[in-house]
Parts: structure tokens; C-alpha cells; sequence
């Protein structure tokens, strides 16, 4: 069936995939003639249903792309019958794809025709806490781009990129150029990546496992990216708050992972798993101590803004 949706927040995925559908339907010496885009909205839908029902101009086929759905309630029911009769007469050789960063509500007529006619793909960023999804991601799209590389590497360039998709594919390619086609291993990560993405989930963790000079080595390396003393603080307070109170669920015998999550405030409770291995390790008493030294850090923080200070703190939390 010639029609897509594509819906996500990774939006560099969705563009990756957009040029690839592109450069398989239309021709580059007819584009002008038959690729044709527009942002949603009621107007440029009716546009867009005039292009999809005209038959393909010279050799390729022809793909319409509607960008952005999110004002699909607006679409009246005539409007809506007349799309319908279009897709259940749309040929071959026509594409239509819409796009949209978040899912579509599904209560909608429109959705649930869209979705019955449509090849739907989700193309949603990985959180940054997941470092397995992360690690394998990097396998996959290394994969797909015929490149080999070792767990190793691919874990420690997983760390280095998180989950941005863009510097993924840039750092991919580079390295295929450096290693010349060969096996990307860790060396060759660490040669050629930098390893700029320390974030405050690295320090909250350190703090953790009283590891004083990684926590010293992260919260200075954050300074250094211009990154704000009392966001940091203000992250870290919110980290051990979810952290404490998944402890506490856990201590109290709750197994179930939606409880815990409403009582964490963790929107995804898959994520619950996660947090209960990163707390496994950790006293109660030790992260409701921690917490409230962070509440004598953001004080500190926001009378002195002295970063020496700030430093022998986060070094007393490690205690």
C-alpha cells in the first residue's frame, strides 16, 4: 500500500527515512514534476488530495508528503469520505506519507482510517538512561550502514553520542573513513570520538558507588560545557527524589512496577526495572542523607555560585 505514516521525536530518523522513500519512488529528473510537500493543515490537506490523484509526469512515480499532523480533528467528514475514496483507489504509482513527532490520537476517524490504509513507523529517541537500547542502536544502524565494529566499541560510542541519532550516523561514517572499511574496535573509538557527553545521571551515579574522583572528574567536566551549578543540582535533587522513592516502594514489598512508577512519578514504568538495579546497592538512609546535603548544596549554590565550593561538596556526598 503507497501510504506511510511516519511519527516519532526523532526527527533526523524521520528525514533519514523521508530521503530514502524519495530517492526510491521519484525520479531526480522529474522531481519538480511529481515530489511535493506541504506542513498539515485543512487547506494544503484538499492540495495535497488534487496531487496524489494525478497520474505520475514522465518516468518514477510521484509522492506527496503531508509534514506535522497535528490538526487532523479539523478535517470535516466530507473531506474525510472523499480521502477515503482516494486511498481505496490510490495507484501504485502514487506515495502519500504523513509525518508527525508525536503519536496520532487514535479516537480520531482520521487516525483510524490512516492507520488502516497506512505503513505505520515509529521513529521515537531512546531515553538516555537506557544504555542496553542505546548500545544496541548503535549495532543496528551500524548494520545497516555495512559497517563492523566490536561490543566494545559500540557500547563506549553508544556513551558517547546518547541519543542523538544525527551524531550517531556522523560518527559512523567517520570512523568507517578512518578504519578504512575494517572492524571498528574500541581503540578506534576512543582515537577518533570525543567523549564529550558527560552528563548528571554519570555524576548522580559515581555518587552512588562513592566513587569521589569520577564524581569530581564528571561535575568538572560539566562545568567546562557551561553547564549552570544549580542545574545540575536541581537535576541531581530530582534523580535521588525518584530514586528515593522507588527505594522505598521496594523496601515496603511492592513488586508492582505500574504502583511504583505512579508513586516515583516515573511516566514510563518500564523504566522502574532500570531504577530498581541502580538503587539495589544503596541505603535508604544514605539517599535520604544525600538528599538533604543536595538541599544545602542548591543554597550554597545560589548565595555563592563558587564553584571551588560547589566541588567539595559534591566530594562529601561521595562520604
Amino acid at each position: 500500500m503507497p501510504v506511510y505514516l511516519y511519527w516519532g521525536n526523532d526527527d533526523y530518523l524521520i528525514e533519514r527515512h523521508i530521503n530514502q522513500l524519495r530517492r526510491s519512488i521519484v525520479h531526480p529528473g522529474w522531481e519538480s514534476f511529481n515530489f511535493f510537500s506541504y506542513p498539515f493543515s485543512p487547506d494544503h490537506f484538499k492540495v495535497a488530495l488534487n496531487d496524489i490523484r494525478t497520474i505520475p509526469v514522465g518516468a518514477g512515480g510521484r509522492l506527496v508528503i503531508l509534514s506535522n499532523c497535528t490538526e487532523l480533528k479539523t478535517i470535516n467528514n466530507a473531506l474525510l469520505e472523499q480521502f477515503k475514496h482516494i486511498l481505496k483507489n490510490l495507484p501504485e504509482s502514487n506515495h502519500l506519507l504523513f509525518t508527525s513527532l508525536g503519536s496520532l490520537d487514535q479516537r480520531l476517524k482520521f487516525t483510524k482510517l490512516l492507520c488502516q490504509f497506512a505503513t505505520v513507523q515509529e521513529f521515537s529517541l531512546i531515553p538516555s538512561w537506557n544504555t542496553q537500547k542505546l548500545t544496541e542502536q548503535v549495532k543496528d544502524t551500524a548494520s545497516s550502514m555495512d559497517i563492523s565494529l566490536s561490543h566494545s566499541a559500540a557500547a563506549l560510542l553508544a556513551s558517547a553520542v546518547g541519543n542523538n541519532t544525527r551524531l550517531l550516523y556522523q560518527e559512523l561514517e567517520k570512523l568507517s573513513l578512518v578504519t578504512m572499511g575494517k572492524s571498528i574496535d574500541i581503540h578506534a573509538v576512543e582515537t577518533w570520538v570525543t567523549i564529550t557527553t558527560t552528563n548528571t545521571f554519570q555524576l548522580a551515579q559515581a555518587i552512588c558507588v562513592k566513587d569521589a574522583n569520577r564524581a569530581t572528574q564528571v561535575f568538572t567536566t560539566l562545568l567546562n560545557h557551561n553547564e549552570p551549578i544549580l542545574k545540575i543540582i536541581v537535576t541531581l535533587s530530582s534523580l535521588f527524589r525518584t530514586w528515593l522513592a522507588v527505594k522505598v516502594m521496594v523496601d515496603e514489598g511492592e513488586t508492582d512496577s505500574r504502583a511504583i512508577a505512579a508513586v516515583a512519578g516515573v511516566s514510563n514504568p518500564n523504566r522502574v526495572y532500570h531504577i530498581k538495579q541502580e538503587v539495589a546497592s544503596i541505603s535508604l538512609t544514605r539517599l535520604q542523607h544525600i538528599l538533604t546535603q543536595l538541599l544545602d548544596l542548591e543554597i550554597l549554590a545560589k548565595t555563592h555560585e563558587d564553584a571551588t565550593l560547589c566541588t567539595s561538596q559534591i566530594i562529601n556526598l561521595c562520604h
